[in-house]
């Protein structure tokens, strides 16, 4: 049962400064019925903390180091906590925020981790398979490509414009923070390599898996399709193409997946693309939001697709 629309509800946002609590910060000046709460505070003072305790819930967009020194005093206090970084993605006493495959946190849950960019997408695409084991657990190899806000806004050599336009280049290659909480979740080993693109926001990425005796790309696609035909913020594609495009997806909750042919290896390319400042951080935090606080799943989101993407967009999306 979901709440009314007329509901109010109100969120302390702490770290509204960076790029995802930015954009999430105004998608909530835009929510029916979630009133943000700017709180600019580094630390939890007690002004801080007092102010918090005035509002519903409190989201940390914060980096996990930062997310560290609240985390504690919000919850000895009794707050619901949204925390946006990596900090509690594997911690079991966190309810994990994909809400396509883990459902809605409970009303009483003291903590929701919102899963990273990467993650969303690649387990989104692989999970489905892996889970109605349609597909080898092994040998999973993920090529994901980024737009340079992922990288937070941390100063760089590598993120300054001189550096990155015109430009393209693998990173972390190797070190990834995503993996663990990828294999973690998908329940297999993966190899995982990302490069950054010279554009602000938007990810896609693609999976090469080995189906098992008796499966091919229909299959795989079939099971996609089955997936997600409840869900309308997730589209699946009948063929890989430019409907992948990233302007198809920025600025928007949509996640648009894809299934490719075998190729003479014995390998299928799976495809995902969102954006990783809405679908990869804010505005599924939004989506965790409404689910936790019984309200519409998409309220104060982006309408979902009408229909799957096909061809290039017109022009690019109005961004929250």
């Amino acid at each position: 049962m979901t709440a009314s629309t007329t509901a109010r509800f109100s969120a302390a946002l702490v770290g509204a400064g960076g790029y995802a609590g930015q954009v999430l910060h105004a998608l909530l000046m835009h929510h029916p019925c979630i009133k943000p709460r700017v709180i600019d505070a580094r630390e939890p003072t007690d002004d801080a903390l007092t102010a918090c305790a005035a509002c519903d819930v409190v989201a940390l967009a914060t980096p996990a180091e930062a997310t560290a020194q609240w985390i504690g005093p919000l919850l000895r206090r009794g707050h619901r906590v949204l925390d946006l970084s990596d900090a509690h993605r594997r911690d079991p006493a966190a309810h994990y925020g994909l809400p396509e495959l883990q459902g809605a946190p409970t009303p009483n849950a003291p903590l929701v981790a919102n899963p990273g960019c990467y993650p969303t997408a690649t387990l989104l695409v692989l999970t489905p398979l892996l889970t109605a084991r349609l597909v080898e657990p092994d040998g999973i190899a993920v090529h994901g490509s980024s737009g340079a806000s992922g990288a937070g806004k941390a100063l760089r050599d590598d993120l300054h414009f001189c550096e990155l336009h015109d430009n393209s280049f693998p990173y972390k290659v190797g070190s990834h923070r995503h993996v663990p909480e990828i294999e973690h979740w998908l329940g297999a080993p993966i190899s995982f390599v990302t490069q950054l693109l010279p554009v602000v926001r938007g990810m896609l990425v693609t999976a090469f898996v080995r189906p098992r005796a008796g499966h091919g790309p229909a299959t795989l696609l079939d099971a996609l399709r089955a997936t997600y035909e409840p869900h309308p913020f997730v589209s699946v594609l009948p063929e890989p193409g430019p409907g992948l495009g990233l302007r198809h997806v920025v600025g928007t909750h949509q996640a648009v997946l894809a299934v490719g042919p075998q190729a003479r290896s014995g390998l299928v390319p799976v495809f995902a693309t969102i954006d990783n400042l809405m679908r990869g951080a804010a505005s599924q935090a939004v989506h965790n939001l409404n689910l936790w606080l019984g309200l519409e799943p998409g309220l104060g989101l982006p309408a979902p697709l009408a229909s799957p993407p096909a061809g290039l967009p017109g022009m690019t999306r109005m961004l929250p």
